[in-house]
């Protein structure tokens, strides 16, 4: 995670003359005094990265997957949330809000399961 955070920082930064954005969904588990690596790299670079939201454990479920022989292994109950984090260069903002400016409202009502720092 640390290194697909770092490489999206560098896309971002290195392109300058494109609009560049990946958004991310990375688990949190401490809440939000995270102190992984990657979290710890999005704050050092606050205008490249933002914290859009984060999707509560108690609303993140498993995909039902077919599984050998009929046989189905429970999965543990996780918990930890996903933080939902946007690293972009100042051309993809203003980019993004030129085109629409209400894109992080329309991509809230996608995902209706996350608190959203609109």
């Amino acid at each position: 995670m640390l290194l697909a955070t770092r490489h999206a920082i560098y896309s971002a930064a290195a392109v300058s003359t494109e609009e560049t954005a990946t958004f991310m969904l990375f688990p949190s588990w401490n809440k939000k005094r995270t102190t992984n690596p990657y979290a710890s790299l999005c704050r050092k670079y606050p205008h490249m990265c933002k914290f859009l939201g984060t999707i509560p454990s108690n609303q993140l479920q498993y995909a039902k997957v077919p599984f050998w022989n009929n046989i189905q292994i429970p999965l543990s109950k996780h918990s930890w949330e996903f933080q939902v984090i946007a690293i972009w260069n100042t051309k993809c903002r203003i980019c993004l809000n030129a085109h629409n400016k209400d894109w992080l409202k329309e991509l809230a009502k996608e995902i209706p399961e996350a608190k959203w720092e609109i």
